[in-house]
């Protein structure tokens, strides 16, 4: 048997503790997964309709919220509280290669977090991917049965923030709408006593009727005073009595004409209908003002007590039986090539060099 060179030696010794390293040291990593979808609850669709799990009821940012918020410290930090995560990182169950070590930092443990994470979304189907490795297959499920929980929350908390600030505002608006309406009513109660007046249209409409009925009797007043000038002198009693009930009811309806629209009589119906209107337009106004913003007040109160969105489970999470990491064959296989490839290449540059010796 041909006696092994020292490179060849040194690549075989490679190969060897590569091997052991990938059969019996590594890490054998269990994998617990789900897949999920955003439910919005305040879509009113048939729960029995397949459209449920179609993207239309998945919020993109809502996908790209819980996906940022899991791969966090702040998530980290929850699930090493519950899961003692960074004492597990450094513990002889990972292996010494991804093991953390005393000098590592935060940023190594998020990093390793992160690794063991997996989020994927499908943009096409609208389905979420949530996986996370560990070497003990039920604290994965445990796991990420917490990632389910803390997206859940997250998803919703972040609307709740939404619709606090919202009932602030409206709080306010309602608030300002009130005083704007007393004012306004306010403002009627002063027009309607210091006028006397309830309702100036009606006082016009009543006017407008007497006007009618006064002119139809001057009409005819003056039909029989016609009729009687044919046949009597203008002292006569009767015709001097007709004259005068001409005269009275045109200063009747003179009188009643300068009330209704006189431009020079600040006390003209006129004026007291377009001020009674205006200021009964703003009660109108102010009060439609105060209902809107006292039914959104509601309605944003109802939104802070309840889940507008939630996690629709597709697959439940389980506890796996078999590792999923260290693909060892495959393994073994790349570090194969990786060996033979490196071999190769310090070959070729000794040839090269040696020839150029020569």
């Amino acid at each position: 048997m041909k006696k092994l060179n020292t490179k060849q030696t040194i690549f075989l010794t490679l190969f060897i503790i590569g091997s052991i390293y990938i059969l019996f040291l590594k890490s054998e990593l269990y994998e617990s997964n789900t897949n999920v979808v955003i439910k919005n609850l305040n879509n009113k669709t048939n729960i029995g309709n397949f459209s449920l799990l179609l993207p239309a009821n998945s919020n993109t940012q809502d996908v790209y919220t819980i996906q940022t918020y899991l791969e966090s410290f702040d998530e980290l930090t929850k699930l090493n509280k519950k899961f003692h995560l960074l004492e597990h990182y450094k513990s002889n169950q990972v292996d010494i290669i991804a093991r953390l070590k005393k000098w590592n930092t935060k940023e190594d443990f998020l990093k390793l977090y992160q690794k063991r994470l997996q989020v994927i979304f499908d943009t096409t189907t609208g389905i979420m991917n949530i996986a996370f490795l560990h070497t003990n297959p039920k604290i994965a499920y445990e796991i990420v049965q917490q990632l389910i929980n803390d997206a859940n929350n997250k998803i919703n908390e972040d609307n709740k923030l939404i619709a606090e600030k919202q009932l602030k505002f409206i709080t306010k608006q309602v608030e300002k709408n009130k005083i704007a309406l007393d004012k306004s009513i306010k403002k009627l109660e002063i027009f309607q006593n210091t006028h006397s007046i309830l309702d100036p249209k009606q006082t016009a409409q009543s006017q407008f009727t007497l006007m009618s009925s006064l002119k139809a009797e001057l009409l005819q007043k003056k039909a029989k005073l016609n009729q009687l000038r044919q046949y009597m002198n203008e002292k006569n009693f009767e015709i001097i009595r007709l004259k005068n009930d001409i005269k009275q009811l045109k200063r009747t309806l003179y009188k009643i004409k300068k009330e209704l629209a006189s431009k020079h009589n600040k006390k003209s119906l006129n004026l007291y209908i377009f001020e009674f209107e205006r200021l009964k337009n703003m009660v109108e106004l102010n009060t439609e003002l105060y209902k809107q913003s006292l039914l959104q007040l509601e309605q944003i109160k109802t939104d802070i007590n309840k889940n507008s969105k939630m996690l629709l489970v597709l697959t439940k999470p389980y506890i796996a039986q078999g590792y999923k990491y260290p693909e060892k064959l495959k393994d073994i296989i790349t570090l194969i090539l990786i060996l033979s490839l490196l071999y190769g290449i310090i070959t070729l540059i000794e040839a090269i060099i040696k020839e150029h010796l020569d």
